[in-house]
């Protein structure tokens, strides 16, 4: 037999007072009293959120500051050092997600101020700053956020944050990298590289040896099977194929395929993927802790891919196209012929003084590292959404005025690899297998790293 109340209308009336208290409490804005109080007081206005603006502010500033001249190893480990401060900054607020290297809780922290305070000091740690006018940008942040105990307490922890991070990795190998040399020698036999620049340098030879990486186990964790034999098919094929489609002279290159080759032709990669997450960003919902997550797993894992690539491309010491295609007589393999003149579409690194030029980056063919970072951060960018199917429009910075639309983040990273082939820089095998390393390292880091904390 049902049971009824003796008193439905009390019941009734209960639940409307309850709905309306609900309704009144998410509706509310912060009162004039309270904005007072919590000026002179450690309360934050925002205690366990913040609107993700400030994150997304310092996020374009730490791009600016690392688009100044530099190898692109050294920008991406710059550019994950920064981020991590600010995610730590944010996780001893409110730990919402697994803190690097900062373990000092300060609830009542202002979220915007440890966030600009992570950024300004990690940048000034690094001695990053340059001509750029982050004191400006720092006392122009602070401004916006009232005055009180909470924005100092942020302050301060932005700081330590920052601090934290940057003694974590003091250690790490970085000052024992060659930023170039003419070793490893030239190899003598058919798929061994040799130098691509009159110069006859290699760019950080030693960095895959002997910086340590972030989260992986190890640089060589996911090292690839390696190029093709010279002598196979399988390479005859995608000899001719570069051969063909990344000459600067006589290609058969379609229209879509020289636009990839320009488009995707930035030698700044961590600035170029930054911009692709910040325009997903932009039309999502996304709180300051899970937008500075993100950023501090995807720069992170563009770090120790960086790592990965590096130690294979010295491991396997792979011959760029250039000089494969004017050795394709030498190199046993019927199936390939030579061109003593052959010359790859795109100049890596155009330079007034012709001894300067590179025209083929200045590090071994395999594996293509542009690709594994094209990987990394589609296989971040799926993780984190939990779907490949977002619309997305990236303006390239190599060809200005063009906007590529996708409709796939796995898409943007293909265009990305193929584009390697057009612009004469890489064989195929290269770049499908640094896209999949870049997959590897991407998954492995979001999955063992920054994870939700359950504190």
């Amino acid at each position: 037999m049902k049971q009824y109340s003796k008193f439905p209308g009390a019941s009734i009336f209960l639940f409307l007072l309850i709905l309306s208290s609900c309704q009144k409490e998410k509706q509310a804005p912060i009162s004039e009293e309270s904005r007072t109080s919590s000026i002179h007081s450690k309360q934050p206005l925002d205690p366990g959120f913040a609107e993700n603006d400030m994150v997304m502010y310092w996020n374009d500033k730490v791009a600016t500051v690392l688009s100044a001249p530099m190898t692109q190893p050294t920008r991406a480990r710059y550019f994950a050092i920064i981020e991590i401060a600010v995610h730590d900054a944010l996780n001893n607020i409110k730990p919402k997600f697994q803190r690097y290297a900062l373990n000092e809780r300060e609830q009542f922290a202002s979220p915007d101020a440890a966030v600009t305070s992570a950024a300004y000091w990690a940048i000034k740690g690094l001695n990053r700053q340059g001509s750029f006018p982050i004191d400006t940008w720092y006392n122009e942040s602070l401004a916006t956020i009232p005055d009180g105990e909470s924005k100092e307490l942020g302050k301060t922890l932005g700081k330590h944050a920052a601090e934290a991070i940057i003694a974590n990795r003091v250690n790490d190998g970085f000052t024992q990298v060659l930023a170039t040399s003419v070793n490893p020698p030239d190899g003598t036999t058919p798929g061994a590289y040799r130098h691509t620049n009159l110069l006859n340098v290699r760019y950080v030879p030693n960095w895959g040896t002997v910086v340590s990486p972030f989260v992986t186990v190890s640089n060589d964790q996911f090292r690839p099977a390696g190029p093709f034999a010279v002598i196979s098919s399988e390479y005859a094929a995608d000899y001719n194929e570069v051969k063909a489609k990344g000459a600067r002279v006589g290609s058969s290159r379609n229209t879509e395929e020289e636009t990839l080759a320009r488009f995707w032709a930035d030698n700044k990669p961590s600035i170029v993927w930054n911009n692709f997450a910040r325009n997903i960003i932009g039309t999502k919902k996304m709180d300051a802790w899970k937008t500075a997550r993100l950023f501090a797993i995807m720069h992170t894992a563009i770090a120790d891919g960086v790592n990965s690539a590096l130690e294979a491309a010295y491991h396997f010491y792979s011959w760029r196209p250039e000089t494969a295609i004017r050795e394709g007589d030498n190199d046993n393999n019927t199936a390939t012929y030579s061109d003593a003149t052959w010359l790859p579409f795109i100049v890596e690194g155009p330079n007034a003084n012709p001894a300067a030029n590179f025209v083929s980056p200045p590090i071994p063919e395999y594996p293509a590292t542009y690709t594994v970072n094209g990987g990394i951060v589609a296989e971040v960018l799926q993780l984190f959404f939990e779907t490949d199917k977002i619309e997305i429009d990236l303006t390239s910075i190599t060809l200005p005025g063009t906007t590529l639309h996708y409709s796939s983040i796995s898409q943007a990273a293909r265009d990305n690899s193929l584009s390697k082939i057009y612009e004469g820089w890489h064989f195929r095998k290269a770049v499908i297998d640094g896209e999949a390393l870049g997959k590897s390292v991407g998954n492995y880091i979001f999955n063992n790293h920054f994870q939700e904390s359950g504190e």
